[in-house]
């Protein structure tokens, strides 16, 4: 039975230092490979050198003065001088760069990736026009690993920014050659989808870790997409083949989220920005109509039949009353007639008076007659008259003859200038109405 020896961390972590110091190949060494992921922290800089599958993660501490503020390109080909030590606080080993010599040529991985880009560009393929962002998106879907930070980062930014929306996942690997048909095949899931926009995301990583996103079965699909699609794939200084066919580049995967959403706080100033602003043109709208409502009123007032037909009515009565009054005094004035006649009968000689008084009485009473008639007859024709005139005004005179009257909406239409197709118009009979649909409109008569 095999004896384990039991350790604590600190003496395994100590052990393994004085191994790789006792292995002299491993100190004073120089190693070539591919420059991936380069950046400086302060003045010291941080990479990767990789060849075929493997990785090793290098320091240079005071880089920015020993390469006097040079870059080194990622895919560059370099040779670093160096050790291997421990990192113990996180139990990792990394190459410990005491000075770098650039290569004459660009590493293979990079060479690939110009080789890809030049031939989709000969293609047209990074040309395509870009599909507008949903302003306001119902339904956002996610192509990312559902156990990346990646995609929580994606929902803490939705969560925040605009909880309106659903966010759909679609999951797939993100690294490695059996992710690049999952990262197909959930595309085109999400592009089957009800979402409004897709986001292809993934955290930062070196050049290999974020290679399937050059591949190109990826960015082939990534331009066929139907859906509009947002980027965010490694960091800020990262730069993927899909971010050139996609509709919106994002430098994270936080920054993909707040170009799929806007800002929940900021719809609420202008919002109520917006709805001050309508509720002032509403408030003047409704002044002018209620001014104008006022006018057609007070128009509509003077000029309506109804009056025009009481002024009528009142100049009748006025008309009548004074009939009344003529005929009145006119018979006063005939009988103060008759009793100053009856007086002076009474101082006449009997037997003439008697004679001539039937003839008397019946030629006044004639004369009565004659001006009551005259008088009368010429206020009936006046009265006739002005009820002539009343006829005339009165709008229902004419749909009592079998003609119409027209309205669209309050105003009655009185050319064939006023009507368009599709206008609704109010047809008025004698006895009723109907609302009809204009479908053709022809000028001049027939």
């Amino acid at each position: 039975m095999t004896e384990f020896k039991e350790m604590g961390v600190v003496e395994v972590t100590t052990h393994i230092v004085d191994a790789l110091k006792k292995d002299s190949s491993l100190s004073n060494v120089i190693v070539h490979g591919e420059v991936s992921n380069f950046k400086y922290s302060g003045p010291h800089a941080y990479f990767s050198l990789t060849e075929k599958d493997c990785l090793l993660n290098c320091v240079m501490f005071n880089a920015l003065y020993k390469l006097n503020h040079r870059k080194i390109e990622d895919g560059t080909l370099i040779k670093v001088y160096g050790s291997i030590r421990v990192y113990t606080k996180r139990g990792t080993y990394q190459f410990y760069t005491e000075s770098i010599k650039e290569g004459t040529d660009y590493g293979a991985l990079y060479r690939k990736l110009e080789e890809l880009k030049k031939r989709l560009k000969a293609e047209g393929i990074f040309d395509k026009p870009k599909k507008s962002i949903p302003r306001f998106p119902k339904r956002i879907a996610v192509v990312s690993s559902r156990t990346s930070a990646a995609f929580r980062d994606v929902i803490n930014t939705v969560k925040k920014r605009y909880p309106l929306a659903e966010i759909l996942l679609f999951h797939t690997g993100v690294q490695g050659k059996e992710a690049i048909e999952e990262t197909v095949r959930a595309l085109k899931l999400a592009d089957m989808s009800d979402a409004d926009v897709v986001l292809l995301v993934r955290g930062g990583g070196s050049m290999e870790d974020l290679w399937n996103f050059n591949e190109e079965a990826i960015v082939r699909k990534v331009y066929e997409m139907r859906k509009p699609v947002i980027t965010g794939v490694g960091h800020e200084t990262d730069t993927t083949l899909v971010d050139y066919v996609a509709d919106l580049r994002a430098p994270t995967p936080t920054g993909a989220a707040e170009r799929a959403t806007p800002e929940l706080a900021e719809l609420s100033k202008i919002a109520k920005r917006n709805f001050g602003r309508l509720l002032g043109e509403i408030s003047v709208a409704l002044s002018g109509a209620n001014n104008r409502i006022f006018n057609l009123h007070a128009r509509l007032e003077t000029f309506s039949p109804k009056r025009m037909l009481a002024l009528k009515m009142q100049k009748t009565r006025t008309i009548m009353n004074d009939i009344y009054r003529l005929v009145a005094a006119t018979i006063e004035r005939r009988i103060h007639d008759v009793e100053r006649a009856s007086d002076a009968l009474r101082y006449a000689k009997p037997v003439r008076m008697s004679d001539i008084l039937p003839d008397r009485l019946e030629s006044i009473w004639k004369m009565i007659k004659r001006s009551i008639v005259t008088k009368v007859d010429k206020k009936l024709s006046e009265v006739m008259r002005m009820e002539s005139e009343l006829k005339l005004h009165d709008p229902n005179e004419p749909l009592k003859r079998g003609y119409s009257m027209v309205f669209k909406g309050n105003t009655v239409v009185k050319t064939i200038s006023q009507v368009e197709i599709n206008d609704l118009l109010m047809v008025v009979f004698k006895d009723g109405s109907v609302l009809s649909e204009v479908k053709e409109v022809q000028s001049g008569r027939k």
